[in-house]
């Protein structure tokens, strides 16, 4: 390394014991001959404001923000990209000039990955999103500006897929509070955190689903989910977490270094970590 000072880098979130980020940054650092390293910070929702204040004394160059900081880590920030403050999500926190800038490299990263994986274009088509916190928002965000024709959000709150509405829903007339009604869908997303650890959904009748519809999981450990699973095994198309993953990651770390990492690099460490 041609600079010795090591730069700290990480992820915050409640749990944090399952991210795949530290493996995935930590190789892309170690291939660019980059002196930073990525660590995992578990941080209650309690912490969160304290977290911000001593990351400051510490002097980290940046850090990924992940369920359920996502939304509230902005009021302890500097400043908000104009994209993530539409969002109304930060996932990605860099430091300039000693000032925490929030960025949201989920909306992008979904998206590409999106296309990517299964050549989803959503100009004029019908989504479902399941749940309403942070990657709900950037998800609904860059699919309304691709031109999706209805979006509409459900939670196990009700009152929180229509707060996510209601912030959308002047900017973006097609975004609606939605039920289980899947006969129309063209794309069903998982925003929320069923999966992990191989928890299920209860009562979500994916065999309405039209069979030309795509079933996307957020949701990246396991990379093949109860949802996915279910959705092949009733011949569904799938997008794994693990691109938006991937992709998200590879905006944040240029936003640290300057530098473009490699993705090769990036997705094997994935991949082997999930092994």
């Amino acid at each position: 390394m041609k600079n010795k000072h090591l730069q700290i880098t990480g992820v915050i979130g409640d749990p944090i014991a399952h991210s795949l980020s530290p493996a995935m940054q930590n190789a892309a650092f170690r291939k660019a001959d980059l002196p930073f390293v990525y660590l995992p910070f578990h941080v209650p929702p309690s912490d969160l404001g304290r977290f911000v204040r001593e990351a400051q004394r510490w002097g980290l160059a940046g850090f990924n923000v992940t369920i359920p900081h996502k939304e509230k880590v902005m009021r302890y920030l500097d400043s908000v990209s104009p994209e993530a403050r539409a969002i109304g999500a930060v996932n990605t926190v860099v430091v300039r000039a000693k000032k925490f800038v929030g960025f949201n490299t989920d909306a992008p990263g979904y998206l590409h990955s999106l296309k990517a994986d299964t050549g989803f274009r959503p100009r004029g088509k019908r989504i479902l999103i399941l749940g309403a916190g942070g990657a709900a928002r950037a998800v609904l965000f860059t699919l309304a500006q691709a031109g999706a024709k209805e979006i509409a959000v459900c939670d196990q709150i009700p009152g929180k897929a229509q707060s996510l509405v209601s912030d959308f829903k002047k900017r973006f007339r097609g975004v609606c509070v939605g039920g289980a009604e899947l006969e129309n869908v063209d794309l069903l997303i998982n925003a929320t955190p069923v999966g992990l650890k191989g928890t299920r959904f209860k009562n979500l009748p994916i065999k309405k689903l039209p069979r030309t519809a795509i079933v996307s999981d957020l949701v990246y450990h396991p990379a093949m989910t109860p949802l996915l699973k279910e959705a092949k095994r009733l011949r569904l198309r799938t997008h794994s977490g693990l691109g938006m993953l991937l992709q998200q990651g590879a905006l944040a770390f240029t936003l640290w270094t300057g530098k473009k990492p490699d993705l090769k690099i990036m997705k094997k460490a994935l991949l082997d970590a999930l092994r």
